[in-house]
């Protein structure tokens, strides 16, 4: 790996944070063919973050054709996702369908992907420091370096559930970096505020409990989750290690047809989905994720300006345009939160999609994501492109 020069970037970093700050020393890594789409060039940039603990760092991938992009996207993966490629075809995978379309796309991996190995309780309570201005920061630094390599002065966001959230707040900090808002099924604010809550509580439970960091493995526990997403993905035909099932693809089917209620987190029985394909994605994930960031989360929805932040200041006065996709499956008020989110932003230029029948996870790996959520969003981004 080598260094990379840090001029542009340097002045990128002071112009549109308005501080003195010393830009990230990023390490780069040339570009190589991405296995499985050999014309998309795959580079990445990684850098250490404040406060220098044992996983406080970032990595950039950046996803392109040789070809000259048109517009630049910086995309925010949800919880406990990351900026690898999980899935190479274009029709389960939005950087790759941009990618070949004039659309270079930057992903982000947040410093959960550095901790995902990790067993030690001690060196994960380190998370209590991840904060969401923490990442939002992080947000910035990579910003930044997206706008630098492109040479553009404003860039698309885009974010998947946990990562409209941080979409939301990066837009809120940085209005004139960004050209427009993709939110994949996410929200920033409540529709319906439950009036009065405090994090307080939460975060003495995660103080005494010492458990600053959620575990996505489940009663499988981490390796054997592995095993099933790894299998599945190989041979979803390959008999079932529940004898309740016949094969791997019907074990995980069912297991996330009702995980979160009926059809909510995918919806493989429902023929939105295929097993193989969300075994693949599910497979790639980090294994943790910051819990201090939920009762954050909590108190910033339930708020139309929460003022012991500023990471919602702009919000109800946004110029940005917005795109948003919700699934109708969810419990609760999910898809009025995400529609709310939006329609009160401020912004005067939003397009709302309700995808019913889709799952969470189908609306970026869904055998229909393609025509219903990959399309529609390059025809915006291309009606909004800016003139340079």
């Amino acid at each position: 790996m080598t260094r990379y020069s840090l001029a542009l970037l340097t002045s990128l970093i002071l112009a549109s944070s308005g501080v003195n700050a010393a830009a990230p020393e990023w390490l780069v890594k040339a570009g190589a063919p991405v296995s499985g789409a050999p014309d998309i060039e795959h580079a990445t940039w990684s850098t250490s973050r404040s406060p220098s603990g044992p996983f406080d760092r970032i990595e950039v991938h950046r996803y392109r054709t040789k070809a000259q992009p048109t517009a630049t996207l910086l995309y925010l993966p949800g919880t406990n996702m990351n900026g690898e490629i999980a899935l190479t075809d274009e029709d389960h995978n939005l950087w790759i369908f941009l990618a070949r379309r004039g659309v270079e796309v930057f992903a982000m991996d947040y410093r959960t992907r550095f901790a995902s190995s990790s067993e030690d309780p001690v060196a994960l309570a380190s998370m209590k420091t991840w904060t969401t201005e923490a990442f939002l920061d992080d947000i910035r630094a990579a910003s930044a370096l997206a706008r630098a390599e492109s040479g553009r002065t404003q860039l698309y966001v885009a974010g998947f559930s946990r990562g409209v959230f941080l979409a939301y707040a990066y837009a809120c900090a940085e209005p004139a970096a960004v050209s427009g808002l993709i939110a994949l099924d996410g929200q920033f604010k409540s529709h319906a505020p439950k009036e009065g809550y405090d994090p307080a509580a939460d975060l003495q439970k995660l103080e005494s409990a010492g458990a600053w960091a959620t575990d996505v493995s489940g009663r499988l526990g981490w390796q054997g989750r592995q095993r099933l997403m790894l299998a599945t993905a190989e041979d979803p035909s390959a008999p079932s290690t529940d004898a309740k099932y016949e094969t791997l693809g019907e074990q995980l089917s069912n297991l996330l047809q009702f995980a979160w209620g009926p059809g909510a987190l995918a919806n493989p029985l429902g023929g939105q989905s295929r097993p193989e394909v969300l075994a693949k994605l599910l497979g790639g994930y980090d294994r943790y994720y910051p819990a201090v960031q939920d009762p954050e989360g909590k108190r910033m929805g339930d708020r139309a300006d929460d003022p012991r932040t500023a990471v919602d200041d702009l919000w109800g006065e946004m110029k940005t345009p917005i795109l948003y996709f919700g699934n109708a499956r969810m419990p609760g008020d999910w898809l009025l939160n995400g529609i709310y989110s939006a329609q009160k932003s401020g912004s005067p230029d939003v397009t709302i999609n309700v995808l019913e029948g889709y799952g969470h996870l189908d609306i970026v790996v869904g055998e229909h994501a393609r025509r219903d959520i990959f399309e529609p969003t390059l025809e915006w981004i291309r009606r909004r492109v800016p003139k340079y």
